[in-house]
Parts: C-alpha cells; sequence; structure tokens
C-alpha cells in the first residue's frame, strides 16, 4: 500500500517553525552598519620632547548615524621609513598595528583620545593611521593620515636671565645653534617660554619669540614669577620641541611714581610758616615729602606727612634769610619708594 506523504511534509514544517519561533518574542538582528563607529578625521602628531604624541577625538556616532553603543579599544597602525627613501603620495606598508584599550587612551577632558610612543630613530619618518574598534568585526574605516620626521631636539638655550620692571619681566638668553646630536640647526626657530608662580609648575604661554629678548607684560608687581625657555624647530611638516633651559624667576615692582603736588602756597601762622596742596587721589599714595632751599643753593628735604594730610608747618624757618623757596613731592607705597617730581617752587618773603 502506497502512502500520502504530503501531509508528513506539512507536519514537518510546523515542527521546523514551531522550534525555531520557541516560546518568547525575537527581535531582528542589528544590521552592522548601526555599530560601525564614525572614522575619525582629526588625527595630529607632534614631538614632545623624546616621544611623539598622537591626538584624536574619540567617535561617539555610528555611520548608520545613531549614537554609538560601545568602544572597546583603538587600533594604531604604524609604518617607519628612513627620510631618504621617504616618498610622499607613495602607498604606505604599514609594518605594526597597536591595540590600545579604550580606558588608556582617554584624555582628562573625556572626549579626546592620546597616545604616546618613545621613538629612538631620528631621521626616519612615521605615519600613523587609527581605527576604532567596537567589537568583533566592527571597525570603523581608516583615519586620516598623519606623517612625522623624527628629529633629535634642538640643545637647551644657554644663560637664560630674567630683569624686573613695572608689571613686566624682561627674559633674554643664547639662541640655540645646534640639535642634541650636534647637527647644526637649520629650519624655522621659534622659543617657548614656560612660566609659573612656582619652580615646579611652569606653563607655556601661548606667544613665543623668535628671538630674543622677551618681555612678558601685564604682570602682578610683588608677585615672583619662574621661567624656562626652549627652542622650537619647525620643518616642513615637523614641530620639534627642545630641552628646556635654566630655571630663573624674578619679582615686577612698581616703578611709576604719583604725579607731583599742585597748587602749592605759603602762608604765615603763629605756629611758623605753612605750607597748603592740593591733595592727590592717587590710589598707593603713602605721604608728601617737603623741601626747601635759600636761593643759590639745592632743595633739601626739611619734612614729610602721610597721604591723610596736605599742608606742613615749617617750624624752624632759615635764620638771617630774608627769601627761600618750598616744594613739594609725593611718594607711593612701594619698597624702595616712588618719589614724583617736585611741585612747581615757590617763594617765601620774611618781613
Amino acid at each position: 500500500m502506497k502512502l500520502n506523504s504530503s501531509p508528513l511534509i506539512v507536519l514537518w514544517f510546523i515542527i521546523i517553525g514551531l522550534a525555531l519561533s520557541g516560546c518568547g518574542r525575537k527581535t531582528m538582528p542589528i544590521p552592522p552598519q548601526d555599530a560601525v563607529p564614525t572614522p575619525i578625521t582629526d588625527l595630529t602628531a607632534r614631538q614632545d620632547g623624546n616621544k611623539i604624541d598622537l591626538e584624536w577625538t574619540i567617535p561617539t556616532r555610528t555611520t548608520a548615524g545613531s549614537t554609538l553603543p560601545q568602544i572597546d579599544s583603538f587600533q594604531i597602525f604604524r609604518s617607519v621609513v628612513a627620510a631618504a627613501d621617504y616618498c610622499p603620495g607613495c602607498p604606505v606598508k604599514y609594518s605594526s598595528v597597536i591595540e590600545l584599550p579604550l580606558a588608556q587612551a582617554v584624555t582628562r577632558n573625556k572626549k579626546k583620545a592620546r597616545y604616546s610612543e618613545p621613538l629612538l630613530r631620528p631621521k626616519h619618518y612615521y605615519i600613523y593611521k587609527v581605527r576604532t574598534k567596537a567589537g568583533w568585526r566592527l571597525v570603523s574605516d581608516d583615519s586620516n593620515t598623519v606623517s612625522f620626521l623624527w628629529l633629535s631636539q634642538p640643545e637647551a638655550p644657554a644663560d637664560l636671565q630674567a630683569r624686573a620692571g613695572d608689571g613686566e619681566i624682561t627674559l633674554d638668553w643664547q639662541p640655540s645653534t645646534r640639535l642634541v646630536d650636534g647637527t647644526p640647526i637649520s629650519g624655522n626657530l621659534n622659543y617657548i617660554i614656560y612660566r609659573g608662580i612656582n619652580a615646579d609648575n611652569l606653563q607655556p604661554l601661548t606667544d613665543t619669540a623668535a628671538t630674543p629678548p622677551y618681555i612678558d607684560t601685564g604682570l602682578t608687581n610683588g608677585q615672583t614669577y619662574f621661567y624656562r625657555a626652549a627652542a622650537e624647530l619647525k620643518t616642513a611638516n615637523t614641530v620639534v620641541k627642545g630641552l628646556k633651559s635654566n630655571l630663573v624667576f624674578a619679582r615686577p615692582h612698581d616703578l611709576t611714581p604719583p604725579p607731583p603736588p599742585r597748587n602749592l602756597t605759603v602762608v604765615n601762622s603763629n605756629k611758623g610758616i605753612k605750607l597748603l596742596w592740593e591733595r592727590l587721589l592717587t590710589p598707593d599714595l603713602a605721604g608728601y615729602r617737603i623741601y626747601r632751599r635759600l636761593p643759590d643753593a639745592d632743595f633739601k628735604l626739611i619734612g614729610q606727612v602721610d597721604s591723610g594730610l596736605a599742608q606742613f608747618i615749617d617750624h624752624q624757618p632759615p635764620a638771617g634769610a630774608k627769601s627761600w623757596y618750598y616744594a613739594v613731592s609725593a611718594f607711593d607705597r612701594s619698597t624702595p619708594a616712588n618719589e614724583s617730581p617736585k611741585s612747581q617752587e615757590v617763594l617765601y618773603e620774611s618781613f
């Protein structure tokens, strides 16, 4: 007897369907493009002392435009080529790949990643690109490529000196002329100035100096500032920071005197000869100094008063003289004090 196979086939498909459906609701698998990071576009490289620092912005979106769920690591591709063999625009053969976990790459601001590599082969080009890895087979396309010519550092500027002024400090030094390996410097050379209010925390100023001296302005009088200087060598595509100079410090101080007093007048009083003048409103005024001279002599200091007074009594005028002159100056609280020019002198005649 021949059996009909059609019901068996239908039953077989039903069993398979139930087995695949299971007991819960299944969602559609996430397409790969919804988890692949966008490529890095701002990879940069710079030499800092005896190492190269790579830096880039951490991707936050997928290639489909959604928020990137996670990042596992970064893949750093490196190529090393002797300067004599370097060919700009030629295909690059990357000799090594470095797997950098996300936790080791994140900088303090949380939005940037950084990788530092010490290098020991001067006059070689180092070429880098980076990929972001979000999981197994979830790897971004290549970043932009950066190339860097590794050179020895410039020698430190010699004999750095600091001279304090009013709200400013002037720095001077002997220029750097050679690299650490003895090679004469060729290329554009600037000097970076490092400054701080303590010797252990110096930060580079935004301004650089092409040649010495450098004048650091806008400083607070009475505050001590510490300095070092370093040469910065710029070639076609390389910026190399040199060794730092000796440490110096200086304290700017006030060198600006108050204006001279005005409208000095002299009158007789029952206590002596009274001098009056217009009070100054200078913020750091400490007081006034009073001078007297005979017609054919120089002025001599005969007294001083503090800033709260604008008058003085000369109790002991010169005996036997028929006339003499008075003048008044102002001085501030600086150490040593800055003294103004003398006021217009006033003649006194005895009767």
